[in-house]
């Protein structure tokens, strides 16, 4: 219950353990309906969707719809895996592993949302069976409230979608009508205001007047409240015929246009939700084995530094992320050596066989055997 990377991550992972899931999910920006359809050979999904317009009080009948979709995809003790413990993910897996006398399965990768009543967020972390924590602090924090069984596992990738191809990245660049002589900066992810968009379009405007050929492609969309207005920024610092701004993309799509960039950054700032997370696009950025900038928030970046695998900056100071963009760009070498780094970093020890590992001993372990048999159902 839920989406992202992370999730179609987990899925792919569970697949690797022969089970059949169901993926139930809510779209609360969507046409009215319920639809239902084919993620892959043993993943399907069913989706509940309720239009943007709706009070967001009278949304809260979406939680009962969830449940009884939950309860008509499983049998007896079945396992049911939540993305997050919050009310629409959480709260309704647990309910429906109580009514199924299953086990719950949270995937702990954030803080607490500001929908969730704390009391619940408690809750579905100590009546789960298994709590993957994404990072050591959220598993620290999920032990503090009582969690059973709590197991770090960080972000993972299928390091196969991240393969070098250097026709693939001119076609690419082509097609977004880059130039040869461009050097490209490259950001992925929303316009949150705890992503430090604005630090990096500031730092931006300061380098494309030493470097007048280099183009910045933002790659996000305003999907959050309160998101910082990124246009108007543009506006203002007169930077529009410089950056290229997209929409989304399909996450099947992002490997290619990370190896379009020469330089990407996540300059995120400081802030609780970024202490605790694990962000997915800061391991795509290491694995596309393209150069990184990352400010100094969150383990992934602690850790990156420390392998010299990405450059590490201040949050939220523009003018060290602009000095640090201007130093990469001029050493090209030590750049690429760095990627190279990265590159091996998620390789070695962030790769999906690993993890698939990892999750299939702590479940041996804690939730018991399972029987692989056709029409056995896991709902996510």
């Amino acid at each position: 219950m839920g989406g992202g990377a992370r999730v179609e991550q987990m899925l792919t992972a569970f697949e690797r353990l022969g089970l059949h899931i169901t993926v139930v999910s809510y779209d609360g920006s969507g046409d009215l309906g319920l639809t239902h359809g084919i993620v892959s050979r043993r993943t399907k999904i069913v989706q509940l969707g309720l239009p943007a317009r709706v009070p967001k009080i009278l949304k809260s009948v979406a939680i009962p719809i969830l449940v009884l979709i939950g309860l008509a995809h499983t049998g007896k003790n079945p396992w049911v895996i939540t993305h997050s413990p919050g009310l629409a993910s959480g709260l309704i897996g647990l309910l429906v592993s109580q009514f199924r006398r299953g086990h719950l399965i949270v995937d702990l990768t954030d803080a607490r949302d500001r929908d969730t009543p704390q009391a619940v967020y408690e809750l579905v972390l100590r009546s789960a069976s298994v709590v993957f924590a994404v990072s050591h602090r959220l598993e620290r924090l999920a032990q503090s409230f009582g969690a059973r069984t709590v197991v770090y596992l960080p972000t993972f990738l299928d390091m196969s979608r991240y393969f070098r191809d250097n026709r693939e990245r001119e076609t690419t660049r082509t097609s977004l009508g880059l130039a040869q002589n461009n050097t490209v900066i490259g950001y992925f992810g929303s316009f949150a205001r705890i992503e430090g968009l604005p630090t990096l379009l500031e730092a931006f405007s300061i380098v494309s007047k030493a470097e007048p050929d280099a183009k910045l492609l933002i790659v996000g969309s305003r999907n959050v409240e309160g998101a910082d207005d990124i246009e108007r920024i543009i506006r203002d610092r007169h930077i529009g015929g410089s950056v290229l701004l997209l929409p989304p993309q399909a996450y099947v799509e992002i490997p290619k246009m990370l190896r379009a960039a020469d330089l990407l950054v996540a300059p995120k700032i400081q802030a609780p939700e970024n202490e605790v997370a694990d962000p997915i696009k800061i391991y795509e950025y290491l694995a596309s084995g393209t150069p990184c900038i990352l400010s100094s928030i969150a383990e992934v970046a602690a850790m990156a530094g420390k392998a010299e695998a990405a450059f590490i900056v201040e949050p939220g100071d523009t003018k060290a992320l602009s000095q640090m963009i201007l130093h990469v760009l001029a050493n090209p070498e030590l750049a690429h050596a760095y990627a190279a780094r990265g590159r091996r970093l998620i390789e070695n020890s962030y790769n999906i066989e690993r993890a698939s590992n990892l999750i299939r001993r702590t479940l041996a372990d804690h939730v018991g055997p399972k029987p692989i048999v056709e029409g056995d159902r896991v709902v996510a």
